[in-house]
């Protein structure tokens, strides 16, 4: 536990943890280019950024538990141990054992009351009693049976204490470990007199132990080493107490202590001359001996493992002073008693307690002289330093209380001013005003701890405070004297680093992050703050050099190398940020993803929306409810579910008023993909009235491929500053051209303002006018673009001869799988429709290649295939899925629900046009449909409301003569009902 604590107790108690950033980097998905205008959906792809903190004060609670059950097992063997030594031993004992016990301040647990002293007289009388009994009266009972009673009795005493005890489990247990470490350290003390001589006594043996005396040393060596261990002690000492800074290796006085502890046990028995009228070394001596060594080294182990530094210096300045002030009376005894012998090199070792000049209690004696004059000199420093660990233990018990904070500020501070050189406690003070938010406190303690004892945690603390734009040069001070201080610390240089890449100081920045990843405990979180620097400053190919160099599996490095390999369109790396373990989101783990559910290079998880879902739930993670909401909405859509995508964006819409354009404009591409052009105007009109500025391009296109020229000219022109680039200006003006050229005046013009005449007027114009511009199109990359519409028209004039023959110019096998390709795929799917080509649309279909954006013209002829072969069934589901993932193909839902209807499944029909009227409410022929359907199936008051939706969208020419059929059928119905009735 010791060794543990002694490389993990900072750690454990102020973890220095990482704290998140995430910086927006701008990722376009869904790329289109209607009418040879380039659009794309944005989002962010979070790059993430790490830097250092100190966290909250984090207490291991199982060290507690772990100090407790050494504490048991102590008091189970000391109280079976005295009650079998003799009389004044026992009273000897017994008065020690009450006083250890009394340090446990039972009765402030408030079990009876805080003032009484009920449940410590309690404990003491059942268990001096018990010992007393077995002591007097029962000396026949074996050890083991002792040792089984007072195991019962421990445990049932501490049952009852913790059953009683007002306070939490964790909570009582840390008040009886805090409050006994005093007693812990009377008795480590004790311990330390014992066995302060004891590593001389073993030199001693070293040096004479030998068979052949001709092997043993003599007089000279021995004094050499123990003088150079003496030498040790003394600067030990002196650097102590800050007399001399020697900046030389000396032997730790831990390790001193643990040797003096193990040549200790064999030296007790050696001593046996010595004690043997009181206590019998084998089951008296030995087993207290192991008692002390327990309570000393579990009471160091905590302290490792709380970091309570107060206390880890109270213990080596006890070590250095009683090994010192024991250890030279007991060379001296040594000398003058064995001098001689030793330079005669007989074997010392054995008689070392046989004294013929000097008596072996003169070694106590002086030592304890010069014990009192060292603390003495010292100003009881070991005093102070005991008390301020105590302290801190207090503090550290009472801060877990809610009802008692101000005491624990108290002890805090008291062990503060006891301890000057010790910084625990101080650091507690600094959290303690930290998690209450008195920053003027926190900033005090940490200029005094920065003053007496600075660290590298010191100025990370500080640096957290510094968090205005108008700290920034003090933050960027703070940070080169930390640097300068601790030119090697990692977590300092990576900070700095960050710090630096919000200046325009970049050079500074990666030259930091150099010095970072070379300094490194964990050089992945450096790489990953590296690759998102590269990256936030545009420095690609840098970027693109370190991703590809960087291996690991950290989260953070893997989000920031998968943006990287989408932004800069590198292939995906082959280790992705992984599974969300738990539903509480993290900075890192929202990241990773969401950046791997955005991207569309990486293969799609079809529980992510589940997972998502589960996500919202929590109360906790409603910092990123906008962000998951998109990406909600964004694999809705993908995933083939429209009709929930459009629910998700329009409810985000609402909910978030000041940033509604932007999902306008996104549902407003979606409906321009789908071809869906009114609504898509409308849409991003919508978004154009919440301030997007993208949305004016974008209104321009939807209006223009709707027919409304005149408006998407008079959209395109107005003033430059309406559009955020420069590229988006001249593009509106191009559009704007295009809406008002006449066929003459396409014939001449660039042939990128050909494609786009015809692309917005060939449906309208005579098939010779529409011929005669393409053929003028002579551009390569343009003419298949331009063929489509021309293709378009050849349809419309049924003229398919003419029609297949540019596809096959314009489209062969060969030609790239994209949007054209799916666009050609579908007008010769059309086109062999026409041509009631029934048996090549069969064989062919399953084979064409559809853009996931035309899956509903697909769906449409495999259905109308089904369909006229009589395959119910798999017609039926055909067209399930074609309302499912493409509402918005007009003229499959209308096909979808004729299919229906004929089918005799009259509701499945309404459902059908009910759904396509809900995600295309501006088309006319669809809510003609539902409105005669709603008829059909009796909902004649749907359909009056349907008849009402219908008024707006047409002339009012249209509409009185729809409404009179409608009328005549509501006529019939009635008069049906009442020759009924």
């Amino acid at each position: 536990m010791g060794i543990y604590g002694f490389y993990k107790g900072d750690q454990l108690v102020f973890p220095l943890e990482r704290q998140a950033e995430l910086f927006p980097a701008e990722a376009h998905l869904d790329e289109a280019s209607p009418l040879l205008t380039p659009i794309r959906i944005e989002a962010n792809a979070y790059l993430v950024s790490e830097r250092y903190t100190v966290g909250a004060m984090q207490l291991p609670i199982w060290a507690v538990w772990a100090v407790l059950t050494g504490l048991a097992l102590s008091l189970t063997f000391f109280w079976t141990l005295i009650s079998s030594l003799k009389r004044l031993p026992f009273y000897i004992a017994v008065g020690l054992g009450m006083l250890w016990l009394s340090t446990f301040n039972l009765d402030l647990l408030g079990i009876f009351s805080e003032t009484s002293r009920t449940l410590l007289l309690i404990t003491l009388g059942v268990l001096g009693g018990t010992s007393y009994l077995f002591h007097s009266f029962l000396p026949q009972f074996s050890f083991t049976k002792r040792f089984l009673v007072f195991t019962l009795l421990v445990l049932g005493l501490g049952t009852a204490i913790f059953y009683a005890s007002p306070f939490s489990v964790d909570l009582t247990a840390m008040h009886l470990v805090n409050y006994s470490t005093l007693g812990s350290i009377v008795a480590s003390a004790l311990f330390m007199i014992l066995v302060g001589y004891e590593n001389l006594h073993g030199l001693l043996w070293f040096n004479t132990q030998a068979q052949q005396p001709n092997r043993r040393f003599g007089l000279p060596q021995f004094l050499l080493i123990s003088v150079l261990y003496l030498g040790n002690l003394v600067l030990l000492y002196l650097k102590q107490r800050r007399i001399l800074d020697l900046d030389i290796v000396l032997l730790h006085p831990f390790l001193i202590l643990l040797c003096s502890a193990v040549v200790g046990f064999w030296g007790l028995r050696q001593r046996q001359l010595v004690y043997s009228r009181f206590l019998r070394f084998d089951t008296e001596a030995a087993p207290i001996y192991l008692v002390l060594a327990l309570l000393t080294f579990l009471n160091l182990g905590y302290a490792y493992l709380l970091a309570n530094d107060a206390t880890l210096n109270a213990y080596k300045n006890l070590v250095v002073l009683t090994h010192l002030a024991y250890g030279i009376p007991f060379l001296i005894y040594v000398l003058v008693n064995f001098g001689p012998l030793i330079k005669q090199k007989l074997r010392v070792y054995k008689v070392v307690y046989e004294p013929k000049r000097l008596q072996y209690y003169t070694v106590y004696l002086m030592g304890t002289v010069i014990m009192v004059v060292l603390l003495l000199h010292s100003s009881y420093a070991v005093q102070n330093q005991a008390m301020g660990g105590y302290y801190t233990y207090l503090g550290d018990l009472y801060r877990q209380t809610e009802a008692l904070p101000l005491l624990a500020e108290q002890y805090y501070t008291e062990a503060a001013d006891r301890s000057r050189t010790s910084q625990r406690a101080r650091v507690s003070l600094v959290d303690m005003y930290h998690q209450g938010g008195m920053r003027t406190l926190e900033l005090r303690q940490l200029e005094t701890l920065m003053e007496n004892t600075p660290a590298p945690t010191h100025y990370l603390r500080y640096a957290d405070l510094l968090t205005d734009q108008a700290d920034l040069f003090t933050h960027l001070q703070l940070l080169r004297d930390g640097v300068k201080a601790f030119p090697e610390h990692g977590p300092l240089l990576n900070n700095m680093a960050l710090l630096y890449g919000t200046t325009t100081f970049q050079d500074s920045a990666a030259q930091y992050l150099d010095l970072a990843l070379t300094h490194a405990q964990d050089p992945e979180v450096v790489q990953a703050n590296q690759l998102a620097f590269l990256l936030r400053h545009n420095f690609s190919a840098q970027a693109k050099e370190f991703a590809a160099k960087y291996d690991g599996d950290y989260g953070p490095l893997l989000t920031n190398k998968l943006a990287i390999s989408f932004l800069l369109k590198q292939p995906v790396p082959a280790t992705l940020p992984g599974t969300l373990q738990d539903s509480l989101l993290t900075a890192q783990s929202f990241a990773g993803f969401y950046l791997k559910n955005l991207l569309p290079t990486v293969k799609a998880d079809t529980s992510s929306i589940a997972t998502i879902d589960r996500l919202l739930r929590q109360e906790v993670n409603q910092s990123y409810a906008d962000d998951l909401l998109l990406l909600k909405g964004l694999l809705q859509q993908r995933q083939g579910r429209p009709k929930d995508a459009k629910t998700t964006l329009n409810q985000l819409a609402t909910a978030n008023e000041g940033v509604a354009g932007y999902y306008y404009d996104i549902l407003g591409q979606w409906m321009l993909q789908a071809k869906l052009y009114p609504i898509a105007a409308n849409y991003f009109d919508e978004a154009r009235q919440a301030g997007y500025k993208d949305a004016h391009l974008h209104a321009i296109l939807a209006h223009a491929l709707n027919g409304n020229l005149d408006q998407a000219a008079q959209i395109a022109l107005q003033p430059a500053s309406a559009f955020p680039e420069e590229s988006q200006n001249r593009a509106a003006t191009n559009l704007a051209i295009a809406t008002q050229l006449t066929p003459e005046q396409a014939v001449t013009a660039p042939d990128s303002l050909k494609v786009r005449f015809l692309q917005l007027k060939a449906s309208s114009l005579p098939v010779a006018d529409v011929e005669k511009v393409a053929q003028q199109i002579t551009t390569p990359a343009l003419a298949p673009v331009a063929a489509l519409p021309l293709v378009a028209r050849y349809l419309q004039e049924n003229n398919l001869v003419e029609a297949q023959r540019q596809l096959n110019t314009h489209f062969p096998a060969s030609f790239p799988k994209n949007v054209l390709k799916s666009e050609a795929t579908g007008l010769q799917a059309q086109l062999w429709y026409q041509a009631q080509a029934w048996q090549g649309l069969e064989k062919e279909l399953p084979g064409m290649y559809f853009a996931p954006q035309h899956v509903g013209t697909k769906l449409y002829y495999q259905a109308l295939v089904a369909q006229r072969n009589k395959q119910v069934k798999a017609a039926t589901n055909l067209y399930n899925q074609l309302s499912q993932k493409a509402p918005g193909h007009e003229a499959g839902q209308l096909a979808a629900a004729s299919f229906f209807s004929a089918q005799k499944q009259g509701l499945r029909a309404y459902d059908v046009l009910l759904e396509a009227v809900s995600y295309n409410p501006q088309s006319i022929t669809l809510r003609k449909a539902y409105i005669k359907e709603a008829m059909k199936q009796g909902l004649k008051d749907y359909a009056l409301q349907g008849l009402e939706g219908l008024q707006p969208l047409v002339s009012p020419t249209e509409y009185l003569t729809f409404k009179r059929e409608i009328d005549a059928q509501l006529q019939v119905s009635d008069s049906l009902n009442q020759s009924w009735e």
